[in-house]
């Protein structure tokens, strides 16, 4: 028996929001001039998780020894200079904003990041002029998890705030970790190749490049033909 689509959750950075950057830069305000490594080893090695794996493996790989004090430090640090930051500038990925609210006319829909809740909060006071807030019936960030992306919790639970099975709800994500762990969910995942290729985001069950020019029913279609 075929599947119906009855719900969508979202991932947000680099799928909502172009906000990659943003995030390495407050780190780096964070972590000072010991944190030595490029933007584009941050993206390639330390995205899709929450801050404390990225900030984790940049310390990893720039050789700083930290604790839970000086990591809590670094966190603080990272809020306030996120929140100024996006505050400045917030982009959405192209046809994004359009896409949630097309969406959220037709089913629910749910927000699975690995960001912490005040950066989300932070975001979306400023994205597209507020557009977004009060859209998601279902947000689910690092705060309120034991395990980030690639565990299951972040998906699981996004979908248990929409109360639909997650047979019927499609999952939207950018990486590697985070396609992981709603297909460990039990979602139909659409992958988007921003960031990462095909290869890297294979768990996926449907790619494409961008959201820009997708409707509600472009998504029922893709979804029913993975059934």
């Amino acid at each position: 028996m075929t599947s119906r689509l009855k719900g969508v959750v979202f991932d947000m950075d680099g799928v909502i929001i172009d906000s990659e950057r943003t995030h390495y830069l407050a780190i780096c305000e964070a972590m000072g001039e010991g944190m030595k490594q490029s933007y584009e080893t941050f993206l390639a090695k330390c995205t899709g998780g929450d801050e404390r794996f990225a900030m984790g493996r940049l310390a990893e790989l720039s050789g700083i020894e930290y604790d839970e004090s000086l990591f809590q430090e670094w966190s603080r640090t990272k809020a306030l200079a996120y929140e100024k930051l996006v505050r400045k500038s917030a982009t959405a990925m192209p046809g994004a904003v359009d896409l949630v609210c097309s969406v959220a006319e037709k089913f629910p829909v749910g927000l699975a990041t690995g960001s912490r809740r005040s950066d989300v909060n932070a975001a979306f006071e400023v994205l597209a002029d507020g557009k977004l807030k009060g859209v998601f019936q279902s947000i689910v960030t690092s705060d309120d998890v034991a395990k980030p992306k690639p565990d299951p919790a972040t998906y699981a639970q996004a979908v248990d705030g929409l109360g639909i099975p997650s047979q019927n709800c499609l999952a939207i994500d950018d990486s590697p970790n985070g396609v992981a762990s709603a297909k460990k969910a039990g979602m139909k995942v659409l992958g988007i190749t921003v960031i990462h290729d095909v290869s890297s985001l294979r768990e996926a069950d449907f790619h494409l490049s961008s959201l820009e020019a997708l409707n509600p029913n472009d998504l029922v279609s893709i979804f029913e033909n993975l059934n």
